[in-house]
């Protein structure tokens, strides 16, 4: 049985439980990084000066993450350069750390009515070929306990469901004439969105006094899009480029965004992507439900050469439950392909299965390749759903402990290879 990591108390502390958590995954990672850096011949000096500027970043904007990143590389006996420059990898090596497919990213955030929920958020991830992983930590002073999904060895997280109910994710959306190359990654803002807002509202005002101070990047010259939800039902879709972004609010309302803009004041000539549209027309077909997310994220349908929102190639989902108040709010977290994966719930403040953070449950995940096995997600997710539908105002964290150690090793269980 794994244990559940939670990363808590001061920031080399969380660093050191984390380094050691993911000790072989950072060195693989940290090799593979080199070696893609010396095959398109980078620069002596560039991933110094890439590490160099990071690190000023940090040091200014968020001093705590740089305390967790070094202890964390000491106790995985890597270089906190090396680290810091995955995070902000050079120009040559960077379409290395973006999606093969381009524009594959698919994300929805809606209101709704369920048990106390007011919305759920969904996020599938098609790329790059990198571990993702979950992580869990604990609040700290200034900051917000959460889940997120994150690529390894990135400082930053890739999408999220804080304590306070507020979910998020990001992407690169299409190419902008205004770009930068800051080292403020889109990562690294959405990790300061998680961990200081606690509504749309206070992301929103967060990302505007970050805009205003310091540029975030744009990486591979793309503009970014950035989506969210909340447990009073908001739903916020945030588009922006170096120096402009735009923003929509909405109440009881669904926003399904990929890589293209929505909002803007010429807004680009668009046609909507099948995987778009035939999202659209599932969530709108019946009321949303835990079970009707779960299986919005495995739809499948291709239209010629267009992919659905998930193919046996999705790299990882993430499905959040806003709940009011953010009491007992819980992300669905599916390692590999939902089409051939199981979805574990994880909840804020109570720690992730060590297996889910050091890149084991992702590498078992890329060999379960086999999306014909319905009757073994059909049992696990009755029971998912049993397990769900009891959760309360009034639960312990206890029985919310129980429910994520119970389904961790049941849907190891069912994906065990026959024997």
């Amino acid at each position: 049985m794994d244990e559940l990591v939670l990363l808590e108390h001061s920031p080399n502390h969380r660093g050191e439980r984390l380094g050691k958590c993911q000790a072989d995954l950072l060195r693989k990672r940290v090799a593979e990084f080199r070696a893609l850096c010396q095959k398109h011949e980078v620069g002596a000096l560039e991933l110094p000066d890439r590490a160099r500027n990071i690190t000023t970043t940090l040091n200014v904007l968020w001093q705590e993450w740089l305390a967790e990143v070094r202890t964390e590389a000491a106790a995985a006996r890597v270089p906190t350069a090396s680290l810091m420059a995955i995070t902000y990898p050079p120009e040559k090596v960077h379409p290395a750390f973006l999606p093969k497919r381009a524009n594959d990213s698919t994300a929805f955030g809606a209101s709704c009515i369920l048990a106390g929920t007011r919305a759920l958020f969904m996020r599938n991830c098609d790329g790059p070929d990198i571990v993702h992983h979950a992580v869990s930590r604990a609040a700290a002073p200034g900051s917000l306990a959460h889940i997120a999904l994150c690529e390894a060895a990135n400082i930053g997280v890739k999408a999220f469901l804080n304590e306070a109910g507020l979910a998020g994710t990001y992407y690169l959306g299409p190419q902008v004439n205004d770009f930068t190359l800051t080292a403020i990654q889109p990562s690294l803002v959405l990790r300061h969105l998680c961990e200081r807002a606690s509504s749309c509202a206070g992301a929103l005002a967060e990302f505007e006094a970050l805009h205003r101070r310091q540029n975030p990047g744009t990486p591979d010259k793309r503009g970014v899009c950035y989506l969210f939800a909340d447990a009073s039902g908001e739903v916020l879709l945030l588009e922006a480029t170096a120096s402009r972004y735009h923003h929509s609010r909405a109440k009881d309302a669904l926003v399904i965004t990929t890589n293209k803009f929505l909002l803007g004041e010429i807004p680009q000539p668009r046609l909507e992507p099948f995987r778009e549209r035939c999202l659209r027309v599932f969530l709108k077909a019946a009321p949303l439900d835990y079970e009707r997310a779960l299986t919005a994220a495995r739809l499948d349908q291709r239209s010629g050469g267009e992919k659905g929102v998930c193919d046996v190639d999705t790299r990882a989902s993430f499905i959040a439950a806003l709940r009011q108040g953010g009491k007992g709010s819980f992300a669905l977290v599916t390692l590999g392909s939902p089409l051939c994966n199981l979805a574990v719930p994880l909840f804020p403040c109570l720690g992730a299965p060590a297996g889910m953070i050091n890149g084991s449950a992702y590498e078992k995940a890329l060999k379960s390749v086999d999306p014909s096995r319905q009757a073994t997600r059909a049992e696990y997710e009755k029971t998912l759903l049993s397990r769900l539908a009891a959760i309360g105002p009034s639960s312990s964290d206890e029985s919310l402990t129980a429910i994520t150690s119970d389904l961790w090793a049941l849907a190891r269980q069912y994906l065990a290879p026959s024997s």
